[in-house]
C-alpha cells in the first residue's frame, strides 16, 4: 500500500484571498513516514514569511492511502 501527502496552500495578501493551490505528495511507503512530511509542512506553515504581517498562507496537509491502481485525485 502507498500512502499519499495532500497539501492545499493559499495566500491572503493584504486582506484578499489568492486563488489555493494543491500539490499531491506520493509514494510514502507508510503512514508514519507521510504524517512526518506532513508535520514538517504543518510546522513551516506556523513560520510567518520574513516577517510580514499583511501575507497569511493558510493550508490544509492529509494523509490518506492511495487505493492500488488509481492515481491520486480520481
Amino acid at each position: 500500500m502507498e500512502w499519499v501527502l495532500f497539501v492545499s496552500l493559499q495566500w491572503i495578501v493584504f486582506g484578499s484571498p489568492t486563488q489555493p493551490t494543491t500539490q499531491v505528495i506520493d509514494s510514502f511507503p507508510n503512514e508514519q513516514l507521510c504524517n512526518k512530511a506532513a508535520d514538517a509542512i504543518r510546522a513551516e506553515l506556523n513560520n510567518p514569511v520574513g516577517g510580514q504581517q499583511r501575507l497569511q498562507t493558510v493550508g490544509r496537509v492529509v494523509c490518506f492511502m492511495r487505493k492500488d491502481g488509481v492515481p491520486p485525485g480520481r
